[in-house]
C-alpha cells in the first residue's frame, strides 16, 4: 500500500515575546530564505498568508502574542526539518542559530505501547503494516520484509510533538510521517489516532476504542 500524498505538517503555535511583523518575516526568511516571500504576504481569512512551494503559513496578530498557523505537504522524508521548524523560526527571529528540541528515546515499556502491540496481534495485523517513529523522519519497519517501512498502515509514533523554543506556546503539531493510521500517545495524554484518509475514518474510530479500553486495562494492571 502506497500512501496518498497529503499534509506532512500541521501546527499553531503562539509567540507571545515576538511581534507580528516580527514573526512574518522569520517565517518568511525560514520557508523562503528572504525576509518578504516572493509576491509578499497576502490578506487571509484572519491574517496575513504566504504560499511557497508546499507550504501554507498564516500569520495572525492576537492580544496574548501572534499566532502562526501552519502547513506542509510534502514527502516522509523532509519530517526531520518539519520537527526543527518552530525552533528555526524562534532563530531567525532572535538572529541566533537554531537551538533544538531535546527528542526523548523511544520507550517500549508504556501500558500504550504495550496495549497497541496487543491490539495489533489481535487484529491479527501482518508485520509488513506495521512501522514505528524512532525518531523524527525515521520510520523502523517491525518486519524483516524488504518493502519499504513507509507503505506500513499502521504507524506508532514514539516521538509526538517537540518541545517548542522557551517562550512559544504549542497550540497543535501533527506530523504523521506516514502511514494510514497514525497512532501516538506521549506520555501524561490520552491515545489519539488520526486518519488523512476519510474513508477510513469508520476503522480509525473502532481502532481508538479499542486501543484506549486495553491501555486502560494495562494501566490497572500495573
Amino acid at each position: 500500500m502506497t500512501p496518498p500524498a497529503r499534509t506532512l505538517l500541521r501546527l499553531h503555535a503562539v509567540a507571545p515575546a515576538l511581534g507580528a511583523a516580527d514573526l512574518a518575516r522569520a517565517v518568511s526568511r525560514v520557508l523562503t530564505g528572504e525576509d518578504a516571500p516572493p509576491g509578499g504576504w497576502r490578506a487571509g481569512r484572519r491574517g496575513q498568508v504566504l504560499r511557497y512551494g508546499g507550504a501554507g503559513a498564516e500569520v495572525i496578530a492576537a492580544w496574548d502574542g501572534p499566532e502562526l498557523r501552519l502547513r506542509y505537504r510534502g514527502e516522509p522524508a523532509a519530517a526531520t526539518r518539519a520537527a526543527g521548524l518552530l525552533h528555526a523560526v524562534a532563530a531567525a527571529a532572535a538572529g541566533t542559530d537554531p537551538v533544538p528540541g531535546e527528542v526523548p528515546a523511544p520507550r517500549t515499556d508504556t501500558p500504550a505501547y504495550r496495549a497497541w502491540r496487543e491490539l495489533m496481534a489481535r487484529w491479527r495485523v501482518p508485520d509488513d503494516d506495521l512501522a514505528e517513529i524512532t525518531a523524527p523522519g525515521r520510520l523502523t519497519a517491525l518486519s524483516d520484509h524488504p518493502r519499504p517501512p513507509e507503505e506500513a498502515a499502521f504507524v506508532y509514533d514514539h516521538i509526538g510533538p517537540p518541545e517548542p523554543p522557551p517562550g512559544w506556546l504549542l497550540r497543535e503539531w501533527f506530523a504523521p510521517d506516514t502511514g494510514l493510521y497514525h497512532c501516538s500517545a506521549p506520555p501524561g495524554t490520552r491515545p489519539t489516532v488520526r486518519c488523512p484518509d476519510p474513508a477510513a475514518a469508520p476503522r480509525r474510530t473502532e481502532l481508538l476504542t479499542a486501543w484506549q479500553s486495553l491501555v486502560a486495562h494495562h494501566q490497572r494492571a500495573v
